[in-house]
């Protein structure tokens, strides 16, 4: 019998302000989403994605439903503080509430999209989940 599979849980918002979404850039892989992973003791994971959120973007947010879905694993010779961790992640959308855009330094720029900025993204193999998170967003409005 195989043993069972051992990973994390990541959260990700896709941010809705007016009619754009946020994407942020991760300096060693490029467009990510603000979010990040469900930390030991908590499990209210609602409030955990809006901590998440604060921390890496200063803003508050709305967690609305669950969208998307996805799994990867960081490369193992990355210099990532996470290389080699297996990631389940699930996508929310989300409403921007309040407050001024302070990255955290996990990231070194954001940029506000919509449904025809996104196509010139610029993205990962490791990263193309967000990708396939925004196209199934834009595509379903």
């Amino acid at each position: 019998m195989a043993k069972d599979q051992l990973f994390y849980i990541g959260q990700k918002a896709l941010i809705k302000k007016d009619d754009e979404i946020l994407v942020l850039n991760d300096p060693e892989f490029g467009l990510d989403l603000p979010g990040g992973k469900i930390q030991e003791g908590e499990v209210n994971f609602e409030k955990s994605l809006k901590r998440e959120v604060k921390e890496e973007t200063g803003i508050e947010i709305e967690v609305g439903d669950l969208f998307f879905k996805a799994f990867f694993e960081f490369p193992k010779k990355s210099k990532h503080r996470h290389r080699g961790k297996k990631i389940f992640v699930v996508f929310y959308n989300a409403l921007y509430v309040s407050g001024s855009i302070m990255l955290s330094e996990e990231h070194d720029g954001y940029k506000w999209i919509n449904k025809n900025t996104y196509k010139k993204l610029k993205y990962s193999e490791l990263t193309s989940i967000n990708i396939k998170a925004l196209r199934k967003y834009f595509e379903n409005l």
